[in-house]
């Protein structure tokens, strides 16, 4: 009987493990490794950011005109609140007199598409270079515009450049 248990036993975690998959594509480890577990990032030229997370792109943006978000207000016409339940559910803070942020937003797709913050760099010339990767996946059923949002301080002065990485599946 004991012997017939502890099998049981033995199959049934072999089972439960057997059906974990927690591989992740190695291009996608290697960018989420550049952001750390508090998402604040300080690359080689010292411009420091925080990822905004649990936004959308209003349905009124077609496109935008400059990546540097200055106000709420322009904000506020580029971006809504995509709250949920959890504890990583509410919106990123963002103090407009002390931040700026910059904003990628990406063409209406029915792909699945992530993209993720690469570096965030200050050139010779002084201006600001935001190189970002883009993994687009499988087909979708509904459409969504895949965008990243990045908070910096508004002291970090200088043109924005966007330098984009696409990436294999």
């Amino acid at each position: 009987m004991t012997k017939r248990i502890v099998m049981l036993l033995t199959l049934a975690g072999l089972a439960f493990t057997a059906c974990q998959n927690n591989k992740k594509p190695d291009n996608e480890n290697a960018l989420k490794d550049a952001v750390n577990t508090t998402d604040t990032v300080l690359n080689t030229a010292d411009i420091a950011f925080t990822l905004a997370k649990n936004y959308f792109v209003n349905n009124t943006v077609t496109k935008l005109e400059h990546p540097r978000i200055e106000t709420q207000e322009q904000f506020n016409e580029i971006f809504g609140m995509a709250a949920h339940m959890g504890n990583d559910g509410k919106p990123t803070v963002i103090d407009f007199s002390k931040q700026n942020v910059l904003a990628v937003v990406l063409p209406e797709t029915d792909r699945e598409t992530k993209i993720y913050p690469v570096s965030l760099q200050r050139d010779e010339n002084g201006e600001i270079l935001l190189t970002y990767g883009v993994k687009v996946g499988e087909k979708q059923t509904h459409t969504t515009r895949p965008n990243l949002a990045v908070i910096i301080a508004k002291s970090e002065k200088g043109n924005v450049r966007l330098n984009e990485i696409k990436l294999l599946k």
